[in-house]
């Protein structure tokens, strides 16, 4: 527990870093705002899978080299202002969108100096919560006061002319003040009746128990340390709660007072779950994403670079499947990025179109600890050219997978204990890698709580594939359960993880079940396969994980052979196979033999990444 609660710690101080580096280099700015162009029109028609957005403030000629479409946490950190403005209109005037990222928790977007002692997160001991070890505070979202002035700050980036609001902190909920204990006593009032109030967590007396003072009194030194592990389970939905009351909010009085268009974001770090809970309130999400085990230890499914983050764009697209998701490294990782690495950014893109989603391209990024981080466009623009260009090789697409990983809300937010959830999260992740790896497509089927997200699995949505995986430590309800024994009845086939003694085991299991997964090859496990189907024919995705950190480039890997299973409408026979190549767009015709319904392929080099396609 005390391991989760460091994890809220690092993120806190991921996101915190990069606003108020953007924060202090405006601070000289103009505070008076700027009338909206008359001539612009906002929309919503940019809003598409695959967008290229960039971080920052570009030029314009930056932002057309690169193909994108427009910017994202780029302007009025520290509130309306004239320059920022300008910029604004200087976007618009020449066709691209801007997305502001408000920050949500740092007291240094204030000069109030009332309001932040007034409204500052605080500790267990009743002391103010400082952000990042700064002199600045943590602002509590449960405070009324801090609550209308975020309220008005929004309704400023409105008036500023911003295409949309990117949330920054939106998870933020860690605090022991007067409102948030006020908050957790209205939570368990409405859930419990004053006999179970005593009986579950021995509250005598609902109106007078105070939270922080129970824990104090029981000699803790954080709520890790409640020795009533099922109060604790209802202190973090508490929390929860009340926070994603808040931002929804937040979100309706924003709209209401926009009068136009006004689209939301929001930085769900890492897509964890107690990240997941605010998806049904944004149109798009930009959220950071640790990369490197270097700066996430306790992140056991992180890979050295480049990484393999397949299973969070697979989970993305299961959450929220019509809505576009765009990452990005967190600031701990730039501190072990050196600019010269451009080439990884043109995998990380290629990694996020292969599974539907996109990359942000930092300029002037914040790096933690101090300076900027870009990505030059000359370096960066051969590869946005190639996925512009070639679009109709990603859009109305159809992943081929018999297999999929059920991920379960309730069971990694909550479960019946919270390091029981957390556990079933790292399962979930690790599992996904392990498939990767084994090159066993897969797919992601996902079951919401029914309380934040409202998303119920269906028995189609488990028809769809022949092996459905339960990662360890799953606590799932009784309909889930039903669905799974009706599927097994059906015919289908579960692995539960925790009856396997290790995650590699499940490699085996999956091939000991007499089902054709669809794919087999030779390619070591830092090459990455995806198949899909589109009008007939097949797309297949190879892209090289093998990066010499030395050379800052990605070593080749050759003789590469592919065995793909050809569904039933697809027939390739006449056609010409063709190998399009990352990032020169070169095309070569590949050879290939069909035998006994399987498509045979041999890629005789793989530089960076490819897509193989019928013509």
């Amino acid at each position: 527990m005390k391991r989760a609660l460091s994890i809220a710690i690092i993120i806190l101080m991921v996101v915190g870093g990069l606003v108020f580096y953007n924060f202090l280099s405006q601070m000289k700015r103009g505070s008076e705002s700027v009338p909206i162009s008359e001539t612009y029109t906002f929309n919503r028609d940019w809003l598409k899978k695959g967008v290229i957005l960039v971080f920052g403030q570009p030029p314009i000629d930056y932002l057309q080299t690169v193909g994108a479409k427009g910017t994202a946490w780029s302007v009025y950190f520290s509130g309306l202002n004239d320059y920022d403005r300008g910029y604004v209109n200087s976007l618009h005037k020449n066709a691209f969108i801007v997305c502001s990222g408000p920050p949500t928790v740092q007291s240094f977007i204030t000069n109030d100096e009332k309001l932040k002692m007034d409204a500052s997160c605080r500790d267990i001991y009743g002391n103010p919560i400082k952000f990042l070890g700064s002199d600045q505070y943590a602002m509590c979202g449960n405070n009324p006061k801090w609550q209308e002035f975020l309220m008005k700050r929004f309704e400023e980036h409105v008036n500023g002319g911003v295409d949309a609001i990117l949330i920054d902190e939106i998870g933020y909920v860690d605090c022991f003040c007067d409102y948030c204990m006020e908050a957790f006593n209205s939570y368990l009032k409405s859930h419990y009746s004053n006999q179970e109030l005593l009986s579950l967590f021995g509250i005598s007396n609902i109106s007078s128990f105070n939270y922080r003072k129970y824990l104090l009194e029981h000699g803790a030194t954080s709520e890790w340390d409640d020795p009533n592990p099922k109060l604790l389970l209802e202190f973090y939905k508490a929390r929860y709660s009340a926070r994603v009351a808040f931002i929804s909010k937040l979100i309706q009085h924003t709209r209401s007072v926009s009068g136009r268009v006004i689209l939301f974001s929001g930085n769900l770090y890492g897509l964890q779950p107690n990240q997941q809970i605010y998806l049904p309130y944004l149109d798009f999400v930009i959220f950071e994403m640790p990369i490197t085990p270097e700066k996430h230890e306790w992140l056991s499914y992180l890979k050295p670079l480049p990484g393999k983050h397949i299973t969070t764009y697979l989970l993305a697209e299961a959450a929220a499947p019509e809505k576009p998701f765009i990452a990005f490294p967190d600031v701990f990782d730039f501190t072990v990025i050196s600019e010269d690495e451009w080439k990884l950014w043109g995998h990380w893109l290629a990694e996020a179109r292969m599974c539907g989603a996109s990359f942000l391209l930092p300029y002037k990024a914040y790096t933690y600890g101090g300076g900027t981080y870009t990505i030059q466009a000359d370096k960066i623009s051969p590869y946005t050219r190639f996925f512009n260009e070639h679009s109709y090789l990603y859009d109305n697409v159809s992943r081929i997978a018999k297999v999929a990983i059920l991920f379960d809300l309730h069971s990694t937010l909550f479960n019946s204990y919270l390091w029981k959830a957390y556990s079933a999260w790292e399962s979930f992740e690790n599992l996904g890698v392990t498939l990767q790896e084994a090159h066993i497509p897969f797919e992601v089927i996902y079951n919401g709580d029914g309380e934040f997200v409202n998303k119920s699995l269906t028995i189609n949505d488990l028809n769809k594939y022949s092996i459905i995986i339960i990662p360890k430590n799953y606590d799932l309800n009784d309909e889930v359960s039903n669905l799974l024994n009706k599927y097994i009845k059906q015919g289908g086939h579960v692995i539960t993880m925790d009856n396997l003694s290790q995650q590699s085991d499940v490699v085996s299991e999956i091939k000991a079940i007499s089902v054709d997964i669809g794919l087999e090859t030779n390619a070591s496990k830092d090459v990455g396969l995806m198949v899909y189907e589109k009008g007939g024919s097949l797309i297949v995705h190879v892209i090289n994980y093998k990066y010499d950190t030395q050379t800052k480039t990605f070593a080749s890997q050759t003789n590469i052979e592919i065995n793909v299973t050809l569904p039933g409408n697809v027939n390739p026979a006449g056609k010409t196979l063709k190998a399009i190549n990352l990032p020169d767009g070169s095309e070569a015709t590949v050879k290939y033999t069909i035998i006994g319904g399987k498509l045979n392929i041999i890629i005789p080099k793989l530089n960076e990444y490819l897509i193989l396609h019928f013509k």
